[in-house]
């Protein structure tokens, strides 16, 4: 009875590890990253956290107001800043457990996928880096929140050293998505050279990489990753989110496979 129990199950998890194991293109066989649990779903809570930190509590000044300067910050409404603050705060703890999941991801595979590549590795870096540049991006955001009109702090700053906050907050926290654009590139090559995860999440990823290098090599402009990769964020944490429940629950996921 008991090694008619066992068949099935020694069956199910041979065929779960030759689906895991892929080849690359230079013929090499390589094996999926063992995505398993929720965790990655904190990194779509950063992506949408992020989101509301900058792009949706960022002043949309028009240009007669832009050249009204440091006049113009008796104007502002400090209630947008201050829930800038904290939902951008909320984004860099939510990253940074997102980031401490891939480190485990990778300790976990490191005697087969991600163990030994690069691009595995710089994933966890990137997005620390984003999460210690966003403590700084979203950070001026509470010095604006306390020093408007209306804060704790009102009528302790100048209206010029409001102005210098404001101009650093137009800016500053669009820039600190660029480790997490970086760990997109990562993941891209992850995917599409490595095969380490599923082919569309390669795909995805350097689609999103394009416009902010494009804008960078053109304009110079530093700050487009934070308009395009709270939305990458997204969409990579819920994918990686719902490989990992199913895996976690046994059932092997479409989104691996669909589009191999």
């Amino acid at each position: 009875m008991s090694s008619t129990t066992s068949r099935p199950t020694t069956s199910m998890t041979s065929s779960r590890s030759a689906r895991d194991t892929r080849t690359t293109a230079t013929g090499a066989r390589t094996q999926r990253l063992p995505i398993r649990g929720a965790w990655p779903f904190w990194g779509a809570a950063a992506g949408v956290l992020g989101a509301v930190g900058h792009l949706f509590t960022t002043p949309m000044l028009s240009e007669a107001e832009y050249l009204q300067g440091p006049a113009y910050m008796e104007q502002l409404d400090r209630g947008v800043f201050h829930v800038g603050i904290v939902a951008g705060m909320a984004a860099v703890f939510c990253l940074l457990i997102f980031a401490a999941g891939w480190r485990r991801l990778l300790d976990r595979g490191q005697d087969g996928a991600g163990g030994g590549s690069l691009a595995a590795a710089v994933v966890p870096l990137a997005l620390t880096a984003s999460a210690g540049a966003m403590l700084l991006g979203y950070g001026f955001k509470g010095s604006l929140a306390i020093y408007l009109p209306g804060g704790s702090d009102d009528g302790t700053m100048p209206y010029d050293g409001l102005y210098s906050l404001f101009m650093f907050n137009d800016l500053g926290p669009y820039m600190a998505w660029w480790g997490v654009a970086m760990a997109g590139i990562a993941i891209a090559w992850l995917a599409l050279r490595e095969r380490a995860l599923p082919l569309w999440f390669g795909v995805v990823s350097a689609l999103f990489a394009l416009p902010p290098i494009g804008m960078l090599l053109v304009t110079g402009l530093p700050g487009f990753p934070g308009v395009v990769h709270p939305l990458w964020l997204l969409i990579t944490g819920v994918g990686m989110g719902v490989l990992g429940l199913r895996a976690r629950s046994g059932v092997d996921a479409p989104l691996a496979s669909a589009v191999e």
